[in-house]
């Protein structure tokens, strides 16, 4: 520091003045100007002594805005209009990579630190700093890219209803910090993408109403579209890591699932801040695209039968990265209800595509056609670095962006709108079979996310009409004429009938379906109001049948392990279970958001310790006692049910919940470990012997021992 003030006078000097002061800032911003006006060669070779110099004023000029004092430093500062000095220094050919790191650093430093707002104002002004925020710099370099970015970060934080003047050009449509920003969306940097998500919401939270509908044009045009690509972008990674999993990848492709689903998850965090904005445009645009884009011809086309469609709603065939796994698509949806639980914009039109039994030929549509292909902006520039830049932002509206759009002006929120008309004119059978079929599907994860999806779809069912339930077969209606159940609930009688097949799946599954039949009941209880009782009876009555049927089966299973070669440690086994069993399970949404969901149903002793509920995530490996112990923990879950079902078991439930909640206990259900042990006997716990007490023994409770006395005499 001491050499560059050797410019400029001696040390006596130095030490009669302050480190900052006045005179020396005139000398700094003197020495910039004479640096920038020498030729080429000349400047080429003083390159550290600008960084140097640049640094200076920029601390003199925090010192003297930071004291008080000192107000004339910034007034110097615009009179010499230094401000555009730093842009030309930056437009200069052959600039280095120093002096380039030196100005974005600068900048962000006096926008942070300035205090009052006619310094804050002069710096906006004169169009200045839009020049520098539409600079193009080399992207793939990554510290330029961080101090750009730090640079960006620095302008949202000061962005407000008076500043946005200063940026948004309404006569012009120019918003660079905007159109800029929204380049790097997708960047592999976490920090890069973090900041460009904060800059858009700070942008969309601004009240002024020419911005906002630029904001509104530009994003529905490129920005919107390139989120949408990017997400379905993600998911088709996401099943493709998946899949290497599944083939016994490495732990380099474990943790690969591990971060894709992260950045996906991300993503959707973010689109459900956009969605929560109170512009109502902005939030049907964002809906519109995402669901045009990635929802419907992605998850929902994953999941539908191409011949299934009736009329002329034919799904063609899918391409290689079309459609994704019923696994991933199930386990995605999921996360997708699970966040997007108070958005209907985008949620209302996938319930309605996903169970209604005669959805709106639209949504249909949409889910069969195959996704439409990116438009020629996203990742134009580089793979990080989408377009257009802030120079060709004014030829957005002629971009041809691939979008299926109508004619006409754009109509946001029109497939929302869609899908609040509800059924009954729609393509029967189009794409409301996708939870039946795969309830009925061979991957008992597929049953454990159905499962896990119907239950987040009841959680926020307050969003729609009871018959809006009722006709998507989750709640029950009236039982026709004649009795029967065919009224009830089909998509939960089957989750009912799939613990049928109680030996095919794992015991976090069976666990998962458990719950969930169970709190359908508890929604169905007497204690129930409004028009569908009857219907509610009927099906409790088919629950509780479907749970004692497949409790007989599970029961049978057991006793096949009575006999043979466990019959000696039978009764260990059942102890070891029915500790387990009374500890409490994961929750469904738990259990879906596991990404065992989307790994192979390996056996017992091969996952490891990872994510935990090792043993209840595993299939039996070839040892009959983990087989045993398997069989015997899906009849205490099955146990459990049918005593939950039972009209005994719902009267004693309320006596369970009522003595909890007096001793303060959290919970309002009866847990596995409030119910009796099977092997419960009274006399274990009686108070003592009794004298001249007599037991009946038969022959097979009768004990034999023998009695050694000391003389070595055996009696029996």
């Amino acid at each position: 520091m001491s050499g560059i003030f050797g410019f400029f006078g001696g040390a006596a000097d130095k030490a009669s003045k302050p480190a900052y002061s006045f005179e020396t800032l005139q000398h700094l911003c003197t020495r910039l100007q004479s640096i920038v006006e020498e030729e080429q060669s000349n400047r080429e070779n003083r390159e550290e002594i600008l960084v140097e110099v640049i640094r200076q004023i920029t601390e003199a000029l925090i010192w003297g805005e930071q004291n008080g004092h000192e107000p004339n430093f910034f007034d110097f500062f615009c009179e010499k209009n230094i401000l555009a000095d730093f842009v030309r220094i930056l437009g200069l050919d052959r600039i280095s990579k120093g002096v380039k790191l030196q100005l974005l650093q600068t900048l962000s430093m006096l926008i942070q630190n300035i205090r009052r707002d006619t310094s804050l104002y002069y710096l906006f002004s004169n169009n200045y700093v839009n020049q520098l925020i539409a600079t193009q710099f080399d992207w793939g370099d990554e510290e330029i890219l961080s101090y750009y970015i730090s640079f960006l970060k620095s302008l949202a934080l000061r962005l407000n209803a008076e500043t946005i003047t200063f940026f948004f050009n309404e006569r012009l449509e120019q918003f660079p910090l905007y159109i800029e920003a929204i380049r790097f969306f997708g960047h592999r940097d976490q920090m890069v993408r973090t900041a460009i998500r904060n800059l858009t919401l700070q942008v969309y939270n601004v009240k002024d109403e020419s911005m906002q509908r630029f904001v509104l044009k530009c994003s529905w045009r490129t920005y919107f579209v390139h989120l949408a690509c990017h997400l379905r972008e993600l998911w088709f990674k996401l099943d493709a890591a998946r899949e290497r999993c599944v083939a016994g990848g490495s732990e380099n492709d474990r943790r690969a699932l591990q971060e894709v689903n992260e950045q996906q998850n991300d993503l959707l965090m973010y689109i459900s801040d956009v969605l929560s904005m109170e512009e109502v445009a902005l939030r049907e645009a964002l809906a519109e695209r995402v669901l045009q884009y990635a929802f419907f011809p992605v998850l929902l086309g994953s999941l539908g039968d191409g011949g299934a469609a009736s009329g002329s709603l034919v799904r063609p065939a899918a391409g290689p990265r079309d459609r994704l796994s019923p696994e991933c698509a199930l386990f995605l949806l999921h996360e997708t209800f699970d966040i997007f639980r108070s958005t209907p914009a985008l949620l209302n039109p996938v319930v309605a595509a996903l169970l209604l039994q005669r959805p709106p030929a639209d949504l249909v549509g949409s889910c069969w056609r195959p996704p439409p292909p990116c438009p020629a902006t996203y990742q134009a520039t580089t793979p990080d670095v989408s377009a257009p830049c802030s120079a060709d932002a004014n030829s957005v509206a002629a971009l041809d962006d691939g979008a299926p759009d109508e004619p006409g002006a754009p109509v946001y929120g029109r497939l929302a709108k869609v899908a609040l008309r509800g059924g009954g004119e729609g393509a029967e059978g189009a794409s409301d079979e996708a939870p039946r079929t795969q309830l009925r599907s061979s991957s008992d994860a597929c049953v454990l996310l159905v499962a896990g999806i119907l239950s987040a779809c009841l959680a926020c069912g307050g969003a729609w009409p009871r018959s809006f339930l009722s006709s998507s077969g989750l709640l029950p209606t009236a039982p026709p004429e004649g009795g029967g159940v065919d009224g009830g609930p089909e998509v939960v009688l089957l989750v009912v009938r799939a613990l049928e097949r109680h030996t095919s799946l794992r015991v976090v599954v069976l666990q998962a379906l458990v719950q969930f039949v169970l709190s359908m009941a508890a929604r169905a209880g007497p204690s129930t109001d409004g028009g569908g009782s009857a219907g509610e009876a009927a099906w409790l009555e088919a629950a509780r049948g479907s749970a004692r049927g497949a409790l007989r089966s599970a029961a049978k299973h057991v006793r096949s392990y009575l006999q043979g070669a466990l019959a000696d440690a039978f009764l260990d086994i059942f102890a070891e279970e029915w500790e387990a069993h009374c500890t409490r399970p994961p929750g469904i949404k738990e259990a879906c958001a596991n990404l065992r969901c989307l790994s192979p149903q390996a056996a017992n002793g091969s996952l490891g310790g990872a994510q935990g509920w090792t043993a209840d995530w595993a299939f039996p490996g070839s040892s009959e006692r983990q087989h045993a112990a398997k069989a015997i923990r899906v009849f205490l879950l099955l146990r459990q049910l049918c005593h939950e079902l039972s009209k005994e078991g719902a009267a004693e439930s309320k006596v369970d919940v009522a003595m909890t909640s007096s001793s303060g206990s959290a919970g309002g259900a009866t847990s596995s470990s409030a119910a009796r042990n099977p092997l419960h006997v009274l006399e274990e716990v009686a108070d003592g012997y009794e004298d001249q007490r007599s037991v009946e023994l038969g022959r097979q409770d009768r004990i034999v021992c023998a009695v050694a006395s000391a003389e070595g005499r055996q009696s029996r």
